[in-house]
């Protein structure tokens, strides 16, 4: 029985052992189920809040869109009304005015006194809202003071008659037809003329040229700009803005502006001998002769005069003689001429005539020491 003892004693004591082992696992078990239910409850209330907020906002937007609504239905309503109140007094006024003017006509066929019956209604201005336009035009009505003027009466009866025959179109000028010019109230009409192109270059020639007086350059060559491209071929406006250019030396596009306009009118001289002026100054002879050669036979000084230098320049002494030719045709009595005629004939080898134009340069007296020095060195080498 000991042994049976001894065995149930250590049955027991392992039985105890066992349940303390069991025993923190157990516990570890409920922590963990205790906290799933703490997140569980913690996402839920977090998911109940999102969807409230979002709910709040759908309902909040709603309401926002009613008012809009709301607001435009009333502001459309309130145009509505605005548009059939003018509608009903313009409708108000129309009768208004036909009705006077029926009480006016059963008047006149009853024998009654005209001018009396006139003087109520014709005292203050009657203007017809049939259109803008006339409404404008037309002038107040002042009725006449003496009650005894024949003619006076007749007018004024005249102009009911027509106003009865006519529709509503026509009453305002029938209206101011009648204004009495010395009772009529001063009126200030304001019409927008537009200028033609023509018109309006001119009026920026005008104000360029007042801006170059007082010295405001920018303004003057802006106002020549807009010329220019009002009409491209405004040989004045293109000369002036290539002056203004020049003078702060922006020599190229000085060139190409004076160019341009060369390509609209082939023959134009002066802006020719603006830009080989130009290329002449910037040491380009060559561009210069090039531009002055088609209009070689022009009776401008200046040009013929560039001319020669350039083709001196390039030892083209054939078209330099031909240009002092032209000058001496122009002044025949300048010895300048005579003296470079006679250098061109001598470098061309043309030797008696070289000659008789240094004798011609040097009997005309106006040539410098130093000029009439070199033409008496040429004669005594050519054997003069």
């Amino acid at each position: 029985m000991s042994v049976i003892n001894q065995m149930l004693k250590d049955l027991d004591k392992r039985q105890g052992e066992q349940a303390e082992n069991s025993s923190p696992l157990s516990s570890v078990a409920a922590k963990n189920s205790s906290v799933k239910i703490f997140l569980a409850v913690v996402i839920l209330i977090v998911l109940i809040n999102v969807v409230g907020i979002f709910a709040w906002q759908l309902y909040a937007e709603n309401q926002s869109l009613k008012y809009q609504t709301q607001q435009s239905s009333a502001a459309v309503r309130q145009i509505n009304l605005d548009t059939t109140a003018d509608k009903d007094n313009s409708s108000e006024n129309i009768n208004v005015e036909k009705t006077k003017v029926t009480i006016d006509l059963k008047k006149e066929t009853s024998g009654t006194k005209l001018v009396e019956d006139l003087e109520p209604t014709l005292s203050e201005p009657i203007i017809e809202p049939a259109s803008q336009s006339i409404v404008n035009n037309a002038q107040p009505i002042t009725g006449g003071s003496k009650r005894d003027n024949p003619s006076t009466e007749y007018h004024r009866s005249k102009v009911i008659k027509q106003r009865s025959s006519k529709s509503s179109m026509t009453e305002a000028p029938e209206i101011a037809a009648t204004n009495n010019p010395d009772n009529s109230k001063p009126t200030l009409t304001i019409s927008r003329s537009q200028l033609s192109p023509k018109a309006l270059v001119d009026k920026k020639i005008t104000e360029a040229e007042r801006a170059m007086e007082v010295n405001k350059l920018e303004k003057a060559a802006a106002l020549f700009e807009d010329v220019l491209l009002l009409l491209p071929e405004h040989e004045i406006a293109r000369k002036q803005l290539a002056a203004l250019w020049y003078g702060k030396k922006a020599y190229q596009d000085a060139i190409n502006l004076l160019s341009q306009g060369i390509a609209l009118a082939p023959n134009a001289e002066e802006m020719r001998l603006m830009a080989a002026r130009i290329y002449f100054e910037q040491e380009q002879p060559r561009q210069a002769l090039n531009l002055l050669s088609p209009v070689n036979s022009s009776e401008k000084v200046e040009l013929q005069i560039l001319l020669a230098g350039a083709a001196v320049e390039l030892n083209e002494h054939e078209v330099a003689s031909a240009a002092y030719h032209k000058l001496l045709l122009l002044e025949p009595a300048v010895g300048r001429w005579w003296l470079g005629l006679a250098v061109s004939l001598d470098s061309q080898g043309q030797f008696k005539a070289a000659s008789n134009a240094y004798h011609q340069a040097i009997s005309k007296g106006n040539l410098s020491k130093d000029a009439v020095h070199f033409a008496r060195q040429r004669l005594v080498e050519l054997g003069e």
